[in-house]
């Protein structure tokens, strides 16, 4: 199942770049030459306001994390400025870690890596980690990719995660989740900036929100390169652990962002 979903993943994604579209069904059409933009934070601001005009799914609170009013923050600028690139372990902004009367947890999350890679290749190598199973005492997260949901025109390509989180000690459990995960052209025949988003398709007993969101854009200065800034965002169920259940998972996306960065630039 990995394999069948990540070659219709870098078939979609190769015949993106070459400038034409994939729409539901077997027929794709060519494309007007490409889109040329400047390579900015404003313009990948933009393109979050273009994926809202099709998309279906639910993600404009991470997105204004990084673009309030679709123009850059100070913290899209600063995860600009300084991404990780593989020298000690990635640094996590953390800009919620909240532990709420109703025994849950929000945690929100932001970091930003740059690769030697193009947008499109940077986009594929994320989401070809997807299915990469990780295990830390006491967490233990492994993924698969399902029959997809139908594409219903809202997306360049999209894909059904399944997730199993199970936790071995103190309050142990063991979680099914389901998300939709999407990929995105930000700008009409661009391929300088696309976007990741996974979202949770229905709360489970861990999870009641979950929301990935990924922006790529090609590196400014050096067109080799591309810049991927991500904001995380999950509500969990705290289990009278909420701050054990905050230092797990965010020492599982640093654990995760650090192999996810060494597979990019292989």
């Amino acid at each position: 199942m990995r394999t069948c979903w990540v070659r219709i993943l870098l078939v979609s994604l190769a015949v993106l770049a070459q400038g034409q579209t994939v729409e539901p069904g077997p027929v794709y059409s060519v494309l007007a030459p490409k889109n040329e933009l400047a390579l900015t934070p404003e313009n990948l601001c933009l393109g979050f306001k273009n994926v809202f005009a099709i998309t279906k799914q639910s993600f404009q609170e991470e997105v204004n994390l990084l673009c309030p009013n679709m123009a850059p923050s100070p913290l899209l600028l600063s995860l600009i400025a300084a991404p990780y690139q593989g020298v000690g372990d990635p640094v996590l902004t953390t800009i919620a870690n909240v532990e709420n009367a109703d025994n849950t947890t929000l945690l929100t999350v932001a970091y930003a890596i740059r690769v030697p890679k193009s947008p499109a290749q940077t986009l594929i190598g994320e989401e070809k980690h997807v299915p990469v199973p990780y295990s830390l005492e006491p967490l233990t997260v492994t993924t698969r990719f399902m029959d997809p949901a139908p594409n219903e025109g809202d997306a360049d390509t999209v894909f059904t995660v399944e997730q199993r989180t199970v936790v071995d000690a103190g309050e142990e459990f063991d979680d099914l989740s389901v998300h939709d995960l999407k990929l995105y052209r930000m700008h009409p025949n661009n391929f300088d900036f696309l976007a990741a988003v996974r979202t949770l398709r229905t709360p489970s007993d861990q999870f009641k929100k979950a929301v990935v969101v990924r922006g790529v854009m090609k590196d400014p200065n050096d067109p080799n390169s591309s810049i991927s800034v991500s904001v995380l965002n999950f509500l969990m169920n705290s289990r009278d652990e909420a701050d054990n259940v905050a230092e797990v998972f965010s020492q599982f996306i640093v654990d995760d962002t650090r192999v996810l960065y060494t597979e990019l630039i292989k």
